[in-house]
């Protein structure tokens, strides 16, 4: 239950009622969970540098990601310092929700 506790606000915790749930309605609540945060990892950084017109982004984390051809255009307005955020292969600015659609580059 302490589990559940920390990763709730109080209001979610209070709404559901987890303290009064049984054991195996707690488990199967915190399964439900953990299942849905796997399914949409996420990665939140800055941009460093923006490469070949484009076609390719390095994060400040040094993650490098490969841009769709048809979207390199948008990335090349891009610029270093830009905040930006990665789910399941969609680059977004996070100043205007601007989207690519990028592949994590593998030397």
């Amino acid at each position: 239950m302490e589990y559940l506790r920390r990763s709730m606000t109080l209001e979610e915790f209070k709404i559901l009622a987890v303290a009064s749930m049984t054991p195996i309605q707690r488990k199967t609540l915190m399964d439900w969970g953990l299942f849905n945060f796997g399914l949409g990892q996420h990665l939140d950084s800055s941009i460093d540098k923006i490469k070949f017109d484009g076609r390719l982004i390095i994060l400040e984390d040094g993650s490098e990601w490969e841009v769709d051809s048809s979207d390199a255009y948008t990335a090349d307005n891009w610029i270093p310092g830009d905040r930006v955020v990665v789910i399941d292969d969609e680059m977004f600015r996070i100043e205007d929700a601007e989207k690519v659609d990028v592949q994590k580059y593998d030397d």
